[in-house]
């Protein structure tokens, strides 16, 4: 009987655990950071601090985002497998201001940005495919 109940708490844990596994690192915080979230996007004008640009299909979406300094944006890759969100205008002028690294199907990357200007981003891997954007900070 002892071995019974062993082997059926064995099993509640297990499923325990891969059920919550998806859900580890779901938060941060600081200046940018990569998490895992399933979350939808905010496009257009800013209406609150957190606005979100979705990677899916090779593409961000929206493709340009206005918001107003102060904002954290958070892209989420939607896609199957991995993207980057890097600062420039092309993988051979990054201009260093962030950089997600690789994102799995799923995973997130915040930055908050806290100067007015206009930001350029792309995908390392699918740059040449056009996956480009912009954040556009106004005061």
């Amino acid at each position: 009987m002892k071995r019974k109940n062993l082997l059926i708490y064995f099993i509640l844990a297990a499923a325990i655990l891969i059920a919550t596994f998806p859900l580890i690192g779901c938060t941060g915080s600081g200046k940018s950071t990569n998490t895992s979230a399933a979350e939808t996007a905010s496009a257009g004008t800013d209406t609150t601090n957190i606005k979100q640009v979705i990677c899916k299909n090779n593409k961000f979406i929206p493709e340009s985002l206005t918001v107003k300094v102060g904002t954290t944006v958070t892209w989420v890759n939607q896609d199957g497998y991995i993207h980057t969100v890097t600062s420039g205008t092309s993988p051979s002028e990054r201009s260093g201001l962030f950089d997600s690294g690789n994102l799995n199907g799923g995973e997130t990357f915040s930055f908050t940005f806290d100067k007015a200007g206009t930001f350029d981003y792309f995908c390392i891997p699918h740059f040449s495919l056009g996956m480009i954007g912009k954040i556009i900070v106004m005061e």
